[in-house]
């Protein structure tokens, strides 16, 4: 029954990993806790057991631009589905509602605002609900990085629904957040299913940037013409002038920023989403859940915020599994102006949990350490190696420099100074400085004192990171730093050490993303079949994507189906697209 209605609702013939349990969950009307990475297929999870169940799922979504993707989506594949948002008149909500009340639909979604008063729980007693979905739900935490105020009033479900189910989404949670979600909303009993973090299509590279990044960016896009891609940039007044500088470089651009007005907004979205643009050069405004399959690439071209706006933000490439890349571009100067501004921040309890996530990105984008492993250890979850799919791994060749003499000196002053001092005041006497602090505490009359003035501070910093990351060196209370017992291999030279030396200079390499081509695809009739998927879309006024993927359309150009039978054989191709879409492909097919 499940892959009968998989098959022909979504055209799928088997389910992705942990779909069936979340699918079974939700039909046995269990509370549930699903995370799951950005294109791992939550939406499936409550969608098919709508469809094969009575009532109406109510739908949170934080969104209205996330609301409209949806809601297009199931109506292009003839589901009944609707949404309330401020920007509807109230003779408009009302026509919906009314809608709901007949049973005309299965799907009702509202954001969290307007759920929030007591009119939206009455209209709702009314209803024949089977269960309740939250959306993005880590938007409930305190410790998110997206925290907002309305969702984490949403509690008051179970206490005005007390018999109805509730299904937690998300694709980004810690171990902080999966509990305040839990207990924020008092989730009964629920199955918690948690996918594996990595996504082993998108490729992951960083670089320091030179300048404002514009040519190495330009270097990177060569590779991409014509394809789809997300550019994030740190303030407006960048979003405006980088758009223009790829416009008169030969790209179509839009910018995307909080500045824009609502209907700007609104209007360069549907412009990039159905393809008549191919990036966006956006600040974080541009938000979750960006319901656009065929994203080929996504750039930052500074540090984001943090690894949880970092991971959800690449996550938006290649959601249809196909092959994608994610480029950072950073320096130093990026920290700087992150901490500023939570400088300028009132007093608060969360300064120095944002202060940490900034420094945790940075770490992050300076290690050797594989970037797949470092975001998986992250979201409390591991893996073994990422088989070549990020910058660290695919360049372990890459020219080293010995750095042992330089641990042995900085592991000497720590030694020497007890153990009791931090990473600057460790810097500081290894470079001889005059500090008033360190000349009371006597740090000038020690062996290691002025010992290490052939580097810059901030080549230090990037050694005594190194021995962070090898564990040689751990943090301890109040950020003192703490000798390990690979340490003491080092001081006693049994161990050598080594650094990339793109570390400690800044050294541009333009990275190959290694292609997998898993079967043959027929290009040429791939994009005869793409130009037949813009012009329905088009006629239909709809994104591309929501008629086909790219992925489904490598699938038919790869398998060429020649009839009803052989089309529907075809992976995401099921009953109800082909009775819209499946006579208009094969025509085009076997006018080849």
């Amino acid at each position: 029954m499940k892959l009968q209605a998989l098959k022909h609702y979504f055209g799928h013939n088997s389910f992705r990993e942990l779909q069936e349990e979340g699918v079974d969950a939700v039909l046995s009307g269990r509370d549930l806790l699903m995370i799951l990475p950005t294109g791992g297929g939550k939406s499936l999870v409550y969608q098919l057991p709508t469809l094969m169940m009575e009532g109406i799922t109510i739908v949170i979504s934080p969104l209205i631009a996330l609301m409209q993707d949806q809601v297009a989506a199931l109506r292009a594949q003839q589901i009944s589905a609707d949404m309330i948002s401020s920007a509807q008149t109230y003779d408009e909500a009302n026509g919906i509602i009314q809608r709901a009340y007949s049973g005309e639909l299965k799907f009702l979604y509202l954001s969290p605002e307007r759920l929030n008063n007591n009119s939206t729980i009455e209209i709702l007693r009314g209803l024949n609900i089977n269960f309740f979905v939250i959306d993005e739900a880590h938007c409930i935490s305190q410790w998110g990085h997206e925290f907002r105020d309305d969702y984490r009033a949403l509690g008051m479900l179970r206490s005005n629904f007390p018999h109805t189910p509730i299904c937690a989404f998300t694709a980004t949670s810690t171990e902080h957040v999966t509990e305040d979600i839990l207990r924020e909303l008092r989730l009964e009993n629920p199955l918690l299913l948690k996918g594996k973090i990595f996504r082993k299509n998108i490729f992951i590279s960083a670089q320091r940037r030179v300048s404002n990044g514009h040519l190495q960016l330009k270097a990177f896009l060569h590779r991409y013409k014509g394809e789809s891609g997300i550019i994030y940039v740190s303030s407006r007044k960048k979003a405006e002038e980088l758009s223009s500088y790829l416009n008169s470089n030969g790209y179509r651009s839009l910018a995307y920023h909080a500045g824009l007005p609502q209907h700007v907004r609104e209007q360069n979205f549907k412009i990039f989403v159905n393809d008549k643009v191919n990036i966006m050069v956006a600040t974080i405004a541009f938000g979750m859940g960006i319901d656009k399959s065929d994203i080929r690439f996504v750039v930052h071209m500074s540090l984001p915020k943090s690894l949880e706006n970092y991971y959800q933000e690449i996550g938006r490439a290649g959601r249809d599994g196909e092959d994608a890349e994610a480029l950072l571009l950073f320096n130093a100067g990026d920290i700087a102006q992150h901490k500023k501004f939570l400088e300028e921040l009132a007093q608060s309890e969360y300064k120095e949990h944002l202060s940490q996530k900034i420094d945790t990105l940075y770490k992050y984008a300076t290690s050797e350490v594989c970037f797949h492993q470092q975001i998986a250890a992250f979201f409390d979850d591991a893996i073994d190696e990422c088989v070549d799919r990020c910058d660290n791994c695919l360049n372990l060749k890459e020219e080293r420099r010995n750095i042992t003499k330089e641990a042995q000196m900085l592991l000497s002053t720590v030694y020497k100074t007890e153990q009791n001092f931090g990473k600057n005041y460790i810097i500081d006497i290894l470079r001889g400085s005059k500090e008033q602090k360190l000349l009371n505490n006597g740090a000038d009359k020690l062996s290691v004192y002025g010992i290490g003035v052939h580097l810059a501070k901030k080549e230090w910093f990037v050694i005594l990171e190194r021995l962070l990351e090898l564990k040689i060196l751990l943090l301890g209370e109040f950020s003192t730093l703490k000798l390990t017992q690979e340490a003491a291999e080092i001081l006693r030279g049994k161990k050598e050490l080594f650094i990339k030396a793109s570390r400690l200079e800044i050294n541009i390499k333009e990275k190959r993303v290694k292609q997998e081509a898993s079967y043959d695809v027929d290009t040429e009739l791939f994009e005869q079949l793409r130009t037949l998927r813009a012009s329905i879309a088009a006629e239909l006024k709809v994104p591309a994507y929501i008629i086909f993927s790219d992925k489904v359309l490598k699938n038919i150009a790869a398998a060429k189906p020649h009839d009803k039978e052989s089309m529907l054989a075809v992976s995401g191709v099921g009953e109800k697209k082909f009775e819209q879409f499946g006579e208009q492909f094969l025509e085009s097919i076997l006018s080849t």
